[in-house]
């Protein structure tokens, strides 16, 4: 294992930051935007198209589970820990859209797993009104969008890889 990390660990470094680059930016963001929203109401940022409006959620993505905070607290962190250990031991695969997808999913995970529990909801603020879409924030953002990347990397590029790769030839 040792030798796996020293091998890797530049790479493991750089995504670890990512990973805080994503939580930092979610955090900020709810802390300065929702606590604003909170305080002064609504902010009109394109009216009838997009505001900042503050809602607490206790549920998962939609609303989804509401009420059921703690259970959510639970799969969250194991997700999202499960997901930075195969991460880290997964470094040798340098496929960027496999990893980003990966960074961006933990670092979403995280950034809403840390609103879980600090105050046992998560704090939306984003509305896209002019499709009466749900209330979201950056960490959903990041969850959504590494899901993409993440679907589009095994629809289109899992085990092409390895199949690509010229055997060696047994002597």
């Amino acid at each position: 294992m040792k030798d796996f990390i020293k091998k890797y660990w530049k790479f493991i470094l750089i995504e670890l930051l990512l990973i805080g680059v994503v939580i930092a930016a979610d955090l900020l963001t709810k802390e300065f935007i929702y606590g604003k929203v909170e305080r002064d109401g609504k902010i009109d940022i394109i009216k009838g198209v997009l505001s900042f409006t503050a809602v607490r959620n206790t549920g998962a993505s939609f609303g989804m589970f509401g009420e059921h905070t703690s259970i959510l607290t639970i799969v969250s962190a194991v997700s999202a820990f499960g997901l930075l250990v195969f991460l880290i031991f997964s470094a040798k695969n340098r496929n960027i859209l496999l990893r980003s997808s990966l960074v961006l999913i933990i670092g979403g995970a995280i950034g809403n797993l840390v609103d879980r529990i600090a105050l046992k909801y998560v704090r939306d603020f984003v509305y896209v009104e002019i499709i009466d879409f749900a209330v979201f924030n950056l960490a959903d953002s990041a969850l959504t969008v590494g899901t993409i990347l993440l679907i589009i990397y095994v629809l289109f590029f899992y085990g092409k890889e390895q199949s690509q790769k010229p055997q060696k030839e047994s002597q």
